[in-house]
């Protein structure tokens, strides 16, 4: 009697201990949800700043290629035709130069200043064109100084020389 009396006992108790976890496992369960929690969120802040990255990049890139479009129009409105009959001989002399002072009042760098890109407008490396350099710090780290070029060949120019 006694036997069973203890045999029920030790079986009660084997029945409760199975029914919980132990200290051990609940402190490692733990720190396995704690180490899988601060991976996650190291890489939900990576993911957050290359998205702010990429926005600011798209913006960069589209406000610059806006400028190049309306850059390009300008020029191709500016014809002989509509090109002042006092201003004529002289932008015929200098077409680079004339083209130049045209694009800056047509086309002002205001949304470009916003943004913290550079616009600068030169004659290129020969006499008959003229170089547009945009220039700004990249997004990113690591990157500095990114330029874009593009050159431009005065339009009305071709019309200013006639054969005798």
């Amino acid at each position: 009697m006694i036997t069973t009396q203890l045999q029920n006992r030790i079986q009660g108790l084997r029945r409760q201990s199975a029914d919980g976890f132990t200290m051990v496992e609940v402190v490692l369960a733990g720190v396995m949800l704690v180490s899988v929690m601060t991976a996650v969120a190291q890489m939900s802040v990576s993911a957050l700043g290359g998205s702010r990255n990429l926005s600011m990049r798209t913006g960069m890139e589209a406000a610059v290629n806006n400028d190049i479009q309306l850059i390009q129009q300008a020029d191709s409105y500016l014809t002989i035709d509509s090109i002042d009959a006092n201003e004529l001989e002289d932008a015929c002399l200098d077409p680079t130069n004339h083209l130049i002072s045209y694009l800056n009042v047509e086309v002002p760098e205001t949304d470009l200043a916003k943004l913290g890109i550079e616009r600068t407008m030169q004659v290129g490396a020969t006499p008959d064109v003229v170089e547009v350099v945009y220039s700004f710090d990249g997004p990113e780290k690591g990157v500095d100084d990114e330029y874009r070029v593009v050159e431009l060949n005065p339009n009305f120019s071709a019309q200013c020389y006639t054969t005798n």
